[in-house]
């Protein structure tokens, strides 16, 4: 572990394993996206060696989970960007998330949340603007709403929350999502989901002190928290063209399984 990343422990610590997941998708001979900071901020900080475990026994599915979650994300928020007047994009827990860099020229503003270890972190790869600005705060203060551009309508808002919301306690994402859609109703919110199939998985993150604590049966979930569900796709479901091809049918099998097709979902909802 390098001296810049040292301070890093629990939650935030998990933010090198998609960094390293997207670097070493720019290694494969057609990437799914152009992430040159990925490879530029993993080099500077340097892996995580202990981290190792966790992300080799995971395998080749870690590294393609992240690529193929990032790109969708991408491609959510293209559209997002695409489809609104004065754009505004939230990705809350936004870790060393190079999105903007990617597909952000078009936004209005662009927001960065996460807490303070890993904003200040940020601040020594990256150089906020007036356009892309960085908010140092934990997701359940929500004090952070009042940084959001307020000069916006909160349809033209997205909200990212990408690798977030599993580490919540279940009374702590009704408490965020319930005050969100109070602030900015009708605005977007992009979320990742995890169901129980995930919870043995999830068993190495409690190793590195950031256990896994909410899960979903299905998207009825967050319908029951007052979300109104507008697209969803399970991770087995996307890109499949990007596993091995040994991978594809199976994977398109199990997908056929409510208890294996919830086991990870990307869910596009309106607050």
């Amino acid at each position: 572990m390098s001296q810049l990343t040292a301070n890093l422990t629990g939650v935030p610590r998990t933010l090198m394993l998609p960094l390293r997941g997207r670097a070493d998708e720019q290694s494969y001979s057609r990437p799914l996206f152009q992430d040159p900071l990925a490879v530029e901020w993993l080099k500077v900080l340097g892996w995580d060696e202990e981290l190792e475990a966790l992300y080799s026994k995971l395998g080749k599915a870690a590294s393609i989970t992240v690529a193929t979650r990032t790109y969708h994300h991408d491609q959510i928020t293209s559209r997002h960007l695409a489809s609104h007047s004065r754009p505004v994009v939230v990705e809350l827990g936004a870790g060393l998330s190079s999105r903007f860099h990617r597909v952000g020229q078009n936004a209005y503003r662009w927001f960065e949340l996460d807490l303070p270890v890993v904003t200040e972190l940020r601040r020594q790869l990256d150089t906020p603007t007036e356009q892309h600005q960085f908010i140092s705060a934990s997701v359940m203060d929500f004090s952070w709403m009042d940084a959001i551009a307020n000069d916006v309508e909160p349809e033209n808002i997205l909200f990212i929350a990408e690798g977030l919301l599993m580490y919540l306690e279940p009374n702590e994402v009704k408490q965020l999502i319930n005050a969100m859609r109070s602030r900015f109703p009708g605005a977007t919110l992009d979320v990742e989901v995890l169901g129980n199939y995930m919870r043995k998985p999830g068993k190495g993150f409690s190793k590195i002190g950031a256990p896994f604590k909410w899960f979903v049966n299905n998207e009825g979930d967050l319908t029951a928290m007052g979300l109104k569900v507008i697209n969803s796709g399970s991770i087995s479901e996307l890109y499949l063209e990007r596993w091995p091809w040994q991978w594809r049918l199976p994977w398109a099998l199990l997908g056929q399984f409510p208890y294996f097709r919830n086991s990870y979902l990307i869910v596009e909802t309106k607050l």
